[in-house]
């Protein structure tokens, strides 16, 4: 009997080892512990709740002449050109008439050559 015992225990050994080699294998492909937490705080590149951000200044619509004359004197004066980049930046070739205000119709006839377009 013993002999048998003798002749089966490398078998047994064997055997228990394989029956065991799945649950080694899967232990080492899980993640580390550390990893395995749930993340609470959001990822870096994420815009949810925030505001959009808005398209560069060259794409933006100019505003209207209604906007830009915030006292209502049918005229934009300089202070008031300063709401928009590029009017401000280009007024003195708008102001036809030199009086340091652009009409509506000044306003108009210069719509399209804000922004630097030539």
């Amino acid at each position: 009997m013993k002999a048998m015992i003798r002749r089966l225990a490398p078998m047994l050994l064997a055997v228990g080892a394989f029956a065991l080699l799945p649950a080694t294998m899967a232990q080492a492909q899980s993640a580390p512990p550390g990893d395995a937490m749930q993340r609470t705080e959001p990822p870096v590149n994420d815009q949810r709740g925030q505001a959009p951000t808005p398209p560069p200044a060259d794409t933006t619509v100019p505003a209207s002449f209604v906007d830009l004359d915030r006292n209502g004197d049918n005229k934009i004066s300089r202070d008031e050109a300063a709401l928009d980049a590029r009017l401000a930046a280009n007024f003195a070739m708008h102001d036809h008439d030199g009086d340091g205000a652009l009409s509506l119709a000044e306003y108009q006839a210069g719509d399209g050559k804000r922004g630097g377009d030539k």
